[in-house]
């Protein structure tokens, strides 16, 4: 920045000082220019934050879309299993039966008197995968054991020692059953081929696995595992002992037959459902609350700093309004809406849950609680995921666009700035000049007069 560097040593003036007023008058308008930048950066900011609220909302809905906002829960105490209500279930009454439990397959090598075992390779084949284990030729049975564990091979292996001078190498495979279109000896084989000669060459025998088998409401179904949670809708259930009554299989392999079934009975939890619905409202009151601190903007406030004026804020804002009283279409019960269970606009246009609404809305029809949400084209999901999409595509989202507008103003801002200040430059450096000349006038004026005086 351009100065005198012996400014007003001859006229007495603090001619630098003056240039620096006239130039900060001059610069009045770049800060102009940079109050209206700001203000449209912010506006920007706003765009923003909508849009992003408005993906929050998207995803609250969408996730009640998918795993439901109904809240279920098991009322009945059950003796041969437990029963866990899921995101999808629905209330309803089931006859159980658990005629077998899944275990999984085991076998056991014979006794080994010395803890050497003989060289050669151990092959376990696990549903269809063979795990080869190379055994050193006297390595121990505990060595044996390890390597085992780190073949990869899905199986725990232990050794035992019954502390009568014998040890036992024990496999358990991990997963329990087997597959249902093999036979039970796929869980696991044993084979052993000897290459060595120190120590005893391992031999197991082996106990098959065998399918969970259980009867629900009069059908059949067998899985690999005591955790079953596609048998009933929306539950899952554990099983832990066989239903009384049961008639074991005459066969090893066969099917079991016979027990007495328990009834698990699963209803509707308002609190859980209230709870559910609480996520949607939280996410919607959030970016409602955005909208109006954009929209009531106090008397006198930067309106070029806000988006008091914007339509796309106030459409967006009515579309909301609405989304309360919007009807899932193929509902005939009467409960169609958010509004139909309890979900009620405020004053200052927030949403909140009446209680006791939504608990005479599950009473009269539960299942509607899920179709609100979830229903092709005019359900809440739908039309969120509709409305975000309107706001907030690439290219042609209406915030989208907006923000584009904007983000272009304010690069001609930055260049009118840029102009601006190049201009304010040269007039700083023309005073400076101007300033010096004078200075160079007085200085010379006065050595005349000192000589005249003189």
């Amino acid at each position: 920045m351009a100065t005198i560097t012996t400014g007003g040593l001859a006229s007495g003036l603090d001619t630098n000082s003056i240039i620096d007023k006239l130039v900060q008058i001059e610069s009045q308008q770049i800060k102009l220019l940079q109050q209206q930048q700001t203000g449209v950066r912010s506006q920007v900011s706003a765009l923003g934050d909508l849009a992003s609220k408005l993906g929050a909302l998207q995803t609250a809905t969408q996730s009640l879309s998918d795993s439901g906002a109904l809240g279920v829960k098991t009322t009945s105490t059950n003796t041969a299993f437990t029963a866990a209500a899921t995101a999808a279930g629905l209330p309803g009454s089931f006859q159980v039966t658990v005629q077998q439990l899944a275990t999984s397959a085991r076998a056991r090598s014979q006794a080994f008197t010395s803890d050497a075992v003989r060289g050669g390779t151990l092959s376990l084949d696990i549903r269809g995968t063979t795990y080869d284990v190379t055994v050193d030729d006297g390595m121990s049975l505990a060595d044996l054991a390890y390597r085992i564990r780190q073949s990869g091979a899905p199986v725990s292996a232990t050794v035992f020692d019954d502390g009568v001078g014998n040890k036992y190498l024990s496999l358990t495979a991990r997963d329990s059953g087997y597959p249902q279109t093999g036979l039970p000896s796929a869980a696991l084989g044993v084979t052993f081929s000897a290459t060595g000669s120190l120590g005893t060459a391992p031999a197991f025998a082996v106990t098959d696995a065998q399918n969970a088998h259980l009867v629900v409401d009069g059908i059949q179904f067998e899985r690999t595992s005591n955790t079953v949670t596609d048998v009933v809708p929306g539950a899952s259930l554990t099983l832990s002992k066989l239903s009384d009554g049961v008639t074991p299989p005459a066969a090893p392999g066969g099917d079991p037959s016979g027990g007495t079934a328990e009834t698990l009975t699963m209803a509707t939890d308002a609190a859980v459902t209230q709870s559910r619905l609480k996520g949607f409202v939280d996410a919607y009151n959030a970016l409602m609350a955005a909208i109006q601190k954009q929209l009531a903007v106090a008397q006198g406030a930067d309106r070029g700093a806000n988006l008091a004026g914007d339509s796309t804020v106030r459409g967006l804002q009515a579309r909301l309004q609405a989304l309360v009283s919007t009807s899932a279409t193929g509902l005939s019960t009467g409960i169609r809406s958010l509004a139909d269970l309890g979900v009620k606009t405020g004053r200052d246009g927030t949403l909140s849950i009446d209680s006791a609404a939504l608990s005479t809305a599950l009473g009269k029809d539960a299942s509607a609680v899920n179709a609100i949400f979830s229903t092709a084209t005019s359900g809440i999901a739908a039309t969120v995921t509709a409305m975000n999409t309107t706001y907030t595509r690439s290219g042609d989202g209406l915030f989208t666009v907006r923000q584009d507008t904007l983000n272009t103003q304010i690069q001609r801002l930055t260049d009118s700035m840029a102009a601006q200040q190049k201009r304010v430059e040269l007039y700083r450096q023309t005073l400076v000049k101007q300033f010096t000349a004078m200075e160079n006038v007085v200085s010379q004026w006065k050595t005349v007069g000192s000589y005249l005086g003189s």
